[in-house]
């Protein structure tokens, strides 16, 4: 009995700087809370509703605004009114964000006062949230956000991120007392706990600029991949936010030494900075092909090319973009490099002079080859149903369009889906066995849209030869030979599933 009650003591993990941090935090809640409320919720969730009111009014339409619209309206007031608008799911909405975020914090900082172990994780997990929510305007464009907003949010997400990057610092010398780590454990926890900065703060800052940079990356905003022929602004900041958010789960874990930590980094970095080349060497095309000659066109006096020139001209605005999409490129290079050797010594083992002898015994061991084999050729699956997958799409854009027209969301469709095929990929040759679920489930996506992709080349096909007679569509053909081989690709998974020792050899391979 008495053990159970030490065990369950809420104040075992008291301390008494744990009183002034808490009342710290639940200062710093406050503070932004009220702040917030003049800087960015009442702008953004009060202020229309005005705004809509003052509009009707100007519009001939008598209208007012009640909390309760007209609920609890006086009769005078509906007659005299056309349009009584409510406050109240606006309030109840705020109301919401205000118990999440603010009152969340207070009473974590309470629990994290009186000792509670659990506070500490949790204030992590809210402190990374209001960062990333900080710092969304960057990568998001949100309509009706002003400077003044993206400006503290800056400020909170610095604040928020070192409030985190301090409370994953406690957690983890807490996880390594109760461990019982030794001294150089702990500098290697330390030292991992360094490299975890690095890599989230130049993730973040290449998606941050990458959010910056989309009106550089070639194309108008629509992904001719997807078939997503509408404005897609949002969906391309939130494809940058959201490696933001899985990069802050991943430095967190890295802390206590996960592997897929330096998986991820690198492979979506890899991927985004490849798409980031593409949209480079894309513009500078354009500027020989179609800048310069209509330039001189303009120069010489033609009214159309100065027209197109005053409405498609490299602005400030422009320079500004692509400037953002080089240093974006440029964050994403660095961190491909500073995480490199940490991949290919996961995905490459050294092996020592002592192990030698072991590594050749298990080289030549029959069922360890056919492991390895197993392995190698659902790893090689995934790489080529990914290759297979962007040249047919390519080319079925060709097709539909005379040339390949790449809208910018087709640049975030690739950082995606290449970060997420180079990280089965890299991941799988490390030997995590999670892999071949994520892989799988990959397929399953990729299957359903080749596979409808197929029947549309098809039927475009059917069309052009009833109106082309004579002529066979062979690029109609090989496109959708392509998305088929694509199809058939991914059965090249079956291997790592179907041969059993194949996931000891992971499990040997990684540990």
């Amino acid at each position: 009995m008495s053990t159970a009650v030490a065990v369950n003591d809420s104040s075992s993990g008291k301390t008494p700087i744990n009183k002034l941090i808490s009342l710290g935090l639940m200062v710093f809640g406050v503070i932004e809370g009220i702040v917030a409320y003049f800087l960015v919720i009442g702008p953004l969730f009060i202020k229309p509703v005005y705004n809509q009111a003052a509009a009707y009014n100007e519009s001939g339409v008598t209208c007012i605004v009640k909390f309760f619209g007209k609920t609890f309206a006086s009769a005078d007031e509906i007659a005299n009114n056309q349009v009584i608008l409510s406050l109240v799911s606006t309030i109840i909405n705020i109301v919401i964000i205000y118990l999440i975020l603010t009152g969340a914090l207070i009473l974590l900082a309470f629990f994290f006062n009186k000792g509670y172990a659990f506070a500490k994780t949790y204030l992590v997990a809210i402190f990374g949230a209001k960062a990333l929510i900080g710092i969304s305007p960057l990568m998001v464009p949100f309509a009706n956000v002003r400077n003044s907003m993206r400006i503290f949010g800056i400020a909170d997400a610095v604040i928020c991120i070192a409030v985190c990057a301090y409370f994953v610092y406690i957690n983890a010398m807490e996880y390594a007392d109760d461990m019982l780590l030794t001294t150089d454990e702990i500098a290697a926890m330390k030292k991992r706990g360094i490299q975890s900065g690095i890599m989230f703060a130049l993730l973040m800052l290449s998606m941050i600029f990458e959010g910056q940079a989309m009106g550089a990356l070639g194309g108008g905003n629509w992904s001719i991949a997807l078939g997503w022929l509408e404005q897609t602004q949002i969906q391309q900041g939130l494809v940058p936010m959201l490696l933001v958010a899985v990069g802050l789960i991943a430095a967190v874990t890295h802390v206590r030494g996960s592997d897929w930590s330096n998986f991820f980094f690198f492979s979506f970095g890899a991927s985004a900075a490849l798409s980031n080349i593409i949209g480079i060497v894309n513009r500078v095309i354009w500027i020989f092909k179609t800048y310069n000659p209509m330039k001189s066109l303009a120069n010489s006096g033609d009214e159309d090319a100065i027209a197109w020139i005053g409405s498609n001209g490299m602005n400030a605005r422009w320079w500004t973009k692509t400037i953002f999409l080089i240093l974006a490129l440029i964050g994403t290079l660095a961190l491909i490099a500073f995480v490199f050797k940490g991949v290919i010594k996961k995905v490459i083992p050294k092996i020592t002079p002592e192990d030698k002898k072991a590594a050749i015994s298990l080289l030549i061991s029959a069922e360890d080859k056919k492991a390895a084999i197993s392995l190698l050729i659902s790893a090689g699956s995934v790489l080529l149903c990914f290759i297979l997958t962007i040249v047919a799409v390519t080319m079925w854009d060709k097709l539909l369009y005379g040339s390949v027209n790449l809208g910018a969301m087709d640049y975030m469709y690739y950082t995606l889906y290449g970060g997420i095929t180079l990280f089965l990929l890299t991941s799988m040759l490390g030997g995590f066995g999670f892999t071949k679920f994520g892989a799988l489930a990959l397929f399953i996506v990729v299957l359903a849209s080749d596979f409808e992709c197929v029947f549309e080349v098809f039927n475009a096909r059917n069309n052009f030869v009833a109106l082309n007679e004579g002529m066979v569509g062979y690029n109609y053909i090989i496109t959708a030979v392509l998305f088929i081989l694509a199809i058939v690709s991914c059965f090249g998974l079956i291997p790592i599933f179907a041969v059993k020792d194949v996931e000891n050899y992971m499990y040997n391979k990684r540990f």
